[in-house]
């Protein structure tokens, strides 16, 4: 089966990944954020790169679908919270394999 791939993120994030000719979303509000992202499980995309930031505003979505194969959700880009979500899904799963965060 043939996967495409999904980009969601600011302007200035997308551009690179325009040229590559993905599918890239800007999201207006937080509610379209959402409503995109589901829509683009429900499009079957085998891979959806989120910007950083959205992670947080979506993760609920995104911890229902971290047990299956697709979609696979990359965390890309910077975060304006200071945290990263990328770092954060890192000491969790580090955390859940040894017992403890190592980080």
């Amino acid at each position: 089966m043939n996967y495409e791939i999904c980009v969601i993120g600011n302007e200035a994030l997308l551009f690179p990944f325009l040229q590559f000719g993905f599918t890239t979303y800007t999201p207006p509000s937080d509610g379209e954020l959402r409503e995109y992202l589901l829509q683009a499980i429900e499009k079957n995309y085998g891979i959806i790169y989120i910007e950083d930031s959205y992670c947080f505003l979506v993760e609920d979505i995104l911890d229902k679908y971290r047990n299956n194969l697709t979609p696979i959700f990359v965390p890309i880009g910077e975060t304006e919270y200071g945290e990263s979500y990328s770092k954060q899904l890192s000491q969790r799963m580090i955390e859940k394999a040894i017992g403890m965060n190592i980080l």
